[in-house]
């Protein structure tokens, strides 16, 4: 038989779409980890008061985990090297602000549950580190099942999910899909047919600097004679066409060299890895879709992709946009922190960066600019390398795996995102008052797109595809290349309806 809630989860699944994307977090100002009275907001979107028992002393939520917990073991994580600081599953961070929200958390959590953990640290992001990661969860799945539970990069779960290596969340005994740091623009999207395999933290540092956003060069600006991006923002002008229009002019040959390359000035620039996926994210598009029954489908060839391409390659046409290769991320940032570009697409990380090796930069943020003036609100992009979690299907006590999922991430609402988020990226990492507010309708427009989670399994990657014909648009055409992969890429889509289908009928015997 199903699990009692999941008929509220089909109830949920249909009014996502009409809830605000994330909860709300508190105002520019405040003392980290304090709300004012009165004022928190929660998941619900309604004010409360501090003396109502759902929330601690300083307003904020609290979780639904019983109170008398005591698992009394150890608790083995396999943790992505890459993901180590985000979850305090290394000392790197130690004495700083945010480091020490970490830590705190995890002594929380340990307290909380009565366990310790214990993390095996393994690297996970790229090629063969990949393969070497999900071949020793597969080992201790099919052997001594050691792990309780996963932290790794955001696409590894669902390629494992597909093989059933990971429980459904949507069963777990403590996981509260209603709190308010489960974003429901991920549930909106991910969640199907009553299964869920993996869960991104709306608190976790890694999400929130993760999240990519245009940074502007206010110097630039002034020289230029450009109007503000924030204005424009206010104004509901924000669109691809008028930041093509604002950059015309800019490009300079520093090098004097007779080409364009990465040592010039352009008025935009971007490097050719996720930031090329945030442009047609930030227009809307996504590659599945639900119909009008709530089921899935696949839209990658529709027209509408090929026309927000193309919207793409017009913008990065002239000499005044560049392309940065994909490489070293600080040779990246570069070009922007030597104010050769006045318009810089980014991860958030960015504003620590420039506080961390004191540039000092004059700098605003604004998200990802609409398609046009008739979309009726932003999207935004999680670049690649933020933390995800789940639980391998041979764990051996899913109470005790599913209580530590939440509580991580319980508790990160209330230590960790009030330091990082609000005191950090709002106070010390911001140079003007604006910041903040931008911030929130960066962070309010986190997307989501199932095709995205699950572009390992896809014989032919979309995304990929995608930004080859936005790199290279003078060898790859999205017309051709579309009717080159079709039958791949719908071939996987229906193998992974199937697989939930069959999943949700097993569920339901």
């Amino acid at each position: 038989m199903m699990k009692k809630h999941s008929l509220f989860l089909r109830a949920l699944l249909l009014t996502l779409a009409l809830v605000t994307v994330l909860g709300s977090v508190i105002a520019c100002g405040t003392e980290a980890g304090k709300t004012p009275t009165n004022t928190k907001e929660t998941g619900s979107k309604e004010a409360m008061t501090t003396s109502d028992p759902r929330y601690d002393a300083d307003g904020y939520l609290k979780d639904t985990l019983p109170e008398d917990l005591n698992f009394n073991r150890v608790f083995k994580v396999l943790c992505g090297y890459e993901q180590r600081n985000h979850v305090g599953a290394s000392d790197e961070m130690a004495g700083e602000v945010i480091g020490e929200s970490i830590y705190s958390r995890n002594e929380t959590v340990q307290d909380r549950l009565g366990i310790e953990i214990q993390w095996d640290i393994q690297r996970n992001f790229q090629g063969s580190d990949q393969t070497a990661f999900m071949q020793r969860l597969e080992n201790d799945i099919k052997g001594s099942g050691e792990y309780d539970s996963v932290i790794s990069y955001n696409l590894l779960p669902y390629s494992l999910a597909v093989k059933g290596y990971c429980k459904n969340l949507v069963e777990a005994e403590h996981i509260d899909l209603q709190s308010p740091w489960w974003p429901t623009a991920f549930l909106d999207s991910i969640l199907y047919r009553d299964q869920l395999y993996a869960l991104v933290s709306e608190c976790s540092t890694g999400t929130l600097e993760n999240m990519l956003a245009v940074f502007f060069n206010k110097q630039m600006l002034e020289n230029y004679n450009i109007e503000s991006p924030y204005d424009l923002v206010d104004n509901d002008e924000w669109t691809i066409a008028k930041l093509k229009e604002l950059i015309q002019g800019t490009y300079q040959d520093l090098n004097t060299n007779g080409k364009a390359d990465k040592m010039d000035q352009f008025g935009l620039c971007t490097s050719t890895n996720a930031r090329l996926t945030s442009w047609y994210v930030g227009m809307g598009v996504k590659l599945i879709t639900r119909d009008a029954n709530g089921d899935l489908v696949l839209t990658a060839g529709d027209a509408k992709v090929g026309q927000a391409i193309d919207t793409v390659v017009d913008l990065f046409s002239t000499e005044d946009s560049f392309l940065v290769d994909t490489g070293n991320v600080e040779s990246n940032f570069a070009m922007f922190m030597e104010q050769r570009a006045v318009f810089y697409v980014s991860a958030i990380s960015l504003a620590a960066y420039n506080v961390r090796h004191n540039f000092d930069l004059n700098y605003g943020v604004v998200p990802l600019p609409k398609w046009n003036t008739e979309q009726d609100r932003y999207y935004t992009h999680i670049a690649n390398n933020h933390p995800i979690w789940y639980i391998p299907s041979s764990a051996r006590d899913v109470d005790c795996s599913s209580a530590f999922i939440e509580c991580m991430a319980s508790e990160a609402y209330r230590q960790i995102e009030p330091v990082y988020y609000d005191t950090c990226m709002k106070l010390r990492f911001a140079p003007d008052e604006r910041l903040g507010v931008m911030y929130d309708l960066v962070r309010e427009s986190i997307t989501f797109d199932l095709n995205y989670v699950y572009r390992f399994v896809y014989s032919k990657d979309v995304d990929t595809y995608i930004r080859n014909c936005i790199a290279k648009p003078d060898v790859h055409k999205w017309s051709s290349t579309w009717a080159g992969i079709r039958s791949a890429v719908e071939s996987n889509f229906q193998e992974i309806v199937t697989i939930y289908g069959e999943r949700f009928a097993a569920m339901e015997q």
